[in-house]
């Protein structure tokens, strides 16, 4: 009983107020010490049975009286008392009903006393207090007029007493309905309340609530698991801290004034605010946290608090700093490696026209002059070959990572595509479909992502209006770089911007070039994305339909587990001796995409002997080759070219005839896809070419078992 009257009636209160029941129940016993005395006065001016029944009445009164000053000390002593509970309602109705008694009966004002002790007890007590002071008056206004029955039967008017038995049964009853209905949504509410803590409580977001301490400065309230993972500390060290606790010393004034500033926020059930900050915290162990803090005001428990909820951006701000890293480097290594190619097409010129009028110069001064620009044009070359050297240290190591296991692409290349779409323009929707079981490479994680960071954003660019990037990474079996065990991964970006033009897809490649530099355009992303490319052998094709679709395609191939054999790719010192190797005259098939180039060594080949068809890109010279399968005598081709490039040409080539002699011009004398070279049979020679350099390449080419 002592319990049910503790937990059932005691307790409701918390429901319905913000006082302690300690201060409930010292208010309830003030009002009746100041009510037992104006009570008495009342029924004195009436005078109706008080010299009848006063000298008793005054002796309850006394008791009752002297029992509420006891209530008064024992309730600090003892807030939760079952003896008092039942007691104290008891006692009120046995004055009440006194009083009604000494007051002339039925018809006494003291009645209404009878539902303010009801209505009293309810909201004070919660729906079982009621309900036992409403059987308590009910009792006490039946014995009161049962006993004025007894003494003169003609003096009790039956139907007043029925409208006052169901007054006290019916509004009280109304009343419990309407409590029970509060209590209801009461009770749902911190069902809600708590509900949404333990959501809170098991979700990944760190979060915590603050609100003003007593000094007016934000402090801590309560702290999720994660917030307590976040920063390493124990729930109990966080909550009644200052939330400056969890910052940097220098940034702890920002995050003070960021936490009053939500709690002072207007809102609006329809439109809550928030606010946002950036901001620096610490962890147990004093390593710094970079954080997104974003904060909202709300009533919780009768007050306003604030909620913040917390990501940390450590990892991807650090990430974002290392690719950005990256790509400065390459984008570096680029603009050198195509500022080193286009210099050495120049000099290529310079040294070759030089040479030719050196070769038919008649007085020693012209010679000599002519001799001195071939020697600078030769230093020179010399020169931006250790420029490229150095720009491309930071791409050696890379090139030659082992192996890239499949299983480690999805999350980081998933990673890629998410940051990518935080930082589009809301009209551009991006879909992305990563398969989970990739194949093995020969390439690191991050060119990969560099491959892939820079086809996006050379897709974002395109697109002017709404639009859609679409991006698929998976496994293609079928590619011609994949083996019969394993497929070549494929990475493949499109989008429905306006197109490539046709005239424009042998330029997309070169760098510098762009048909965007109103928009920022650098050319050299696409450029750094080819390099990544074939330096890992790999291909990148492009198909474009005007005003529909672009899609790169690009294919890497798998791991084999075996190191492709390495050339050196330095420079060949030219023969010591003057004399230029004897060669018989040939019929040669050259390719260059540069119209400059071919005339300087159509020119150095007619000097030495030899004629020459030419073509300026390898899908011509390869239709030249199949039209004329036994008219060319040996092959001279540039490495990087439009439409096809050198490298492609000879595999062509070798799947037609496995024996024409081939001799490789390049100007990217440090590329590794050059490697392959060696695979196919042919000769490489690095640019600028002189006269001698090319008629000891020729004799390379020709020679029997080269």
């Amino acid at each position: 009983m002592k319990q049910h009257s503790i937990h059932a009636w005691l307790l409701k209160h918390t429901r319905l107020t913000d006082k302690s029941l300690t201060d409930i129940q010292l208010g309830q016993a003030r009002l009746r010490l100041g009510l037992a005395p104006a009570g008495l006065y009342y029924i004195w001016l009436h005078d109706s049975n008080f010299s009848q029944y006063g000298n008793v009445f005054l002796a309850v009164l006394a008791a009752y009286f002297i029992y509420t000053c006891i209530t008064l000390y024992t309730i600090r002593q003892q807030p939760l008392s079952a003896f008092r509970s039942i007691t104290s309602p008891l006692l009120d109705i046995v004055i009440v009903s006194f009083g009604m008694l000494v007051d002339g009966g039925q018809g006494s004002g003291i009645y209404f006393l009878y539902l303010i002790i009801i209505f009293g007890h309810g909201f004070r007590f919660g729906s079982s207090m009621m309900l036992y002071t409403q059987s308590l008056s009910l009792a006490g206004l039946l014995a009161m007029t049962s006993f004025l029955w007894l003494q003169s039967p003609t003096t009790i008017d039956l139907s007043l007493l029925f409208w006052q038995l169901t007054t006290l049964v019916v509004l009280p009853a109304y009343v419990y309905l309407i409590v029970q209905s509060a209590e209801q949504a009461i009770k749902a509410r911190t069902e809600a309340e708590n509900s949404s803590f333990n959501l809170l409580d098991k979700g990944p977001t760190p979060v915590f609530t603050f609100a003003p301490d007593l000094s007016g400065r934000p402090s801590i309230l309560y702290t999720n698991r994660a917030t307590d993972n976040l920063f390493g500390h124990a729930r109990t060290m966080l909550v009644g801290e200052e939330v400056d606790k969890l910052i940097l010393p220098e940034d702890r004034r920002e995050m003070s004034r960021f936490c009053l500033d939500t709690l002072a926020m207007e809102t609006s059930p329809e439109q809550p605010a928030t606010n946002q900050i950036y901001i620096r915290g610490t962890d147990s162990g004093g390593n710094i946290l970079k954080l997104t803090c974003t904060a909202i005001r709300m009533h919780w428990q009768n007050r306003w608090i604030g909620v913040c909820f917390m990501l940390d951006i450590t990892q991807r701000e650090t990430l974002h700093e290392q690719l950005e890293s990256i790509s400065k480097k390459a984008y570096m290594s680029t603009m050198v490696a195509g500022i080193v190619h286009d210099f050495r097409n120049v000099l290529n010129n310079i040294i070759g026209y030089a040479e030719l009028l050196h070769m038919n110069a008649s007085d020693n001064e012209s010679r000599q002059q002519l001799a001195e620009i071939i020697a600078a044009g030769d230093r020179g070359s010399d020169l931006i070959t250790h420029l490229l050297k150095l720009s491309n240290k930071q791409h050696t190591a890379a090139a030659q990572v082992g192996k890239t296991e499949g299983s480690m692409l999805a999350q980081p290349l998933e990673n890629i595509v998410g940051l990518s779409r935080l930082q589009m323009p809301q009209h551009i929707q991006l879909v992305c479909d990563i398969e989970k079981s990739l194949p093995d490479v020969a390439i690191s994680i991050i060119e990969i992502e560099q491959v892939l960071l820079n086809l996006i954003n050379n897709a974002m660019q395109a697109i002017r209006s709404d639009g859609q990037i679409s991006i698929c990474v998976s496994s293609d079996h079928q590619h011609r770089l994949a083996t019969a065990e394993h497929p070549a991964l494929c990475i493949r970006v499109s989008d429905n911007g306006p197109g490539i033009a046709d005239e424009d897809l042998d330029h997309v490649f070169k760098p510098f070039w762009t048909s965007r530099g109103d928009k920022g355009g650098s050319g050299l992303g696409l450029a750094m994305v080819q390099r990544i490319v074939k330096r890992h052998h790999g291909s990148i094709n492009i198909d474009s339909v005007a005003n529909q679709q672009t899609t790169f395609t690009v294919h890497i191939p798998p791991f084999s587990g075996q190191e492709i054999p390495t050339r050196g790719t330095e420079e060949s010192p030219a023969p010591s001796s003057t004399s230029l190797p004897a060669t018989a005259p040939c019929h040669i098939l050259l390719v260059d995409d540069a119209p400059d180039i071919r005339r300087v060594h159509k020119s150095m080949l007619s000097r030495l002997g030899h004629t020459a068809d030419t073509a300026e890109n390898g899908l011509q010279a390869l239709a030249l080759f199949k039209k004329h399968t036994d008219r060319y005598d040996l092959v001279i081709t540039d490495y990087r070219m439009p439409v096809m490039d050198g490298l492609e040409l000879t595999e062509q080539i070798r799947r037609l005839d496995a024996d024409v002699p081939i001799l490789m011009i390049t100007a990217y004398g440090e590329d590794r896809s050059l490697q392959q070279v060696d695979q196919y049979n042919a000769i490489l020679v690095s640019k600028p070419v002189m006269l001698e350099k090319l008629s000891q390449g020729i004799a390379d080419a020709m020679r029997p078992g080269s």
